[in-house]
């Protein structure tokens, strides 16, 4: 089964604005919150999905998929507001996962789990799926590849999001080009220091946990 996420889709979309934001909140797009709980939960489902694609025993940077989850979630407010200017609204069947795959899924995950998981996956797949028909409408060649669709429709959510006024907590180390900076070690949050570092160095508390 193939699952698309934005953390492997090889855009680069580019956040504007790096601050302190709203008491509880990972992130703030134009005064709308991402709340601290709902990045935590996506950047635990991220984890559990690095560990079954990545090669048994290879450690999984937290502090990486941390900075995605709400990278992405910053990436889907935008995408949604750009779907309800432009009048479009995807239909759930072309980017919910099917039966077949909720299925495979189980195999590795159930119950609230499972569920966490199947939601991040849906809201990432509707993000591309806004992104294939804001791409289609640019481009507006039938002819055009999903993926060709897709990468002209990330552009545009890309454009759009630079305009925007994005905060991050800086808990999270992240900048306006969603590069890692340097985080305070006064604040509670567990996020590593960002920079290139040896995944296999890096201790077991820094680390995604299976």
């Amino acid at each position: 089964m193939k699952l698309r996420l934005l953390a492997a889709a090889g855009a680069v979309l580019l956040l504007a604005g790096c601050g302190s934001v709203h008491p509880g909140a990972a992130a703030v797009v134009d005064g709308t919150e991402v709340p601290m709980s709902r990045a935590d939960d996506v950047a635990a489902v991220y984890c559990q999905l690095s560990l079954l694609s990545a090669p048994e025993g290879t450690p999984v940077p937290n502090a990486d998929v941390r900075r995605q989850a709400v990278s992405d979630l910053v990436v889907a407010i935008v995408a949604d507001g750009m779907a309800d200017e432009a009048g479009i609204e995807p239909n759930p069947s072309s980017y919910e996962l099917s039966p077949t795959q909720r299925d495979e899924l189980a195999r590795s995950f159930s119950g609230a789990e499972l569920d966490r998981v199947v939601e991040a996956i849906n809201d990432s797949q509707r993000t591309f799926a806004i992104a294939e028909e804001l791409g289609a409408r640019e481009i507006d060649d039938p002819d055009a590849e999903t993926q060709q669709l897709q990468e002209a429709g990330l552009q545009l959510i890309q454009s759009e999001v630079e305009q925007r006024d994005v905060e991050f907590d800086p808990r999270y180390g992240i900048d306006d080009d969603l590069k890692p900076v340097a985080v305070s070690g006064s604040l509670s949050v567990p996020v590593e220091a960002p920079g290139p570092t040896d995944p296999k160095g890096l201790p077991a508390t820094q680390q995604c946990a299976a």
